[in-house]
């Protein structure tokens, strides 16, 4: 049985910077809350997606940033409920301080696809493309959240693409209704 490894016999953990670095991102992510980076990644590439370009880039960049705060907000504020009620503290500015600090990820889910539109918008490309390019950050994002959420849950192989497919293509849903809407 040379060359043949014990079917029961545990495989060396892999080595080298590529590996290490994979790890610490995923460590990252798993820390930092992804479901709700994922969360606010959909509602500001949904946010983007609805908006047109009638109003100036001002109001739109400030649309799209108020849209993501309050949605972070009710998070933070429905998760204060929850624990008032199920009598973790009974101040609610405790509650609100620490639960919209542990739904934190949503805002910044949403940050570089505002960041995107911000930038170029700055750099004088037209409000339209510039929203254009800011849900296509989002596809990206998805796709990475989507592999970087299968890999922490020890998912492998063919269903790896399938979970970063299924992830990239709820963002490109939002470019076909962009698309559709203007």
């Amino acid at each position: 049985m040379t060359g043949d490894r014990d079917a029961g016999a545990a495989r060396p953990a892999p080595t080298g910077r590529r590996v290490g670095r994979r790890v610490g991102v995923a460590r990252w992510a798993a820390a930092s809350h992804p479901a709700g980076m994922i969360h606010g990644a959909v509602v500001t590439g949904a946010t983007l997606a609805l908006m047109g370009d009638h109003a100036g880039t001002d109001v739109s960049l400030l649309g799209a940033v108020g849209v993501l705060v309050v949605y972070w907000l009710t998070h933070g504020y429905t998760h204060a409920l929850g624990r008032g009620i199920d009598g973790v503290h009974p101040h609610l500015a405790r509650r609100l301080l620490d639960s919209t600090r542990l739904e934190l990820p949503i805002l910044l889910g949403g940050v570089p696809a505002l960041a995107t539109v911000g930038i170029l918008t700055t750099s004088g490309v037209a409000l339209t493309t510039a929203m254009t390019a800011g849900l296509w950050v989002t596809v990206v994002l998805m796709g990475a959240y989507g592999y970087l959420a299968a890999h922490l849950a020890g998912v492998s192989g063919w269903r790896t693409v399938v979970e970063t497919g299924f992830a990239a293509v709820l963002g490109l849903v939002m470019v076909g209704l962009n698309m559709l809407l203007h």
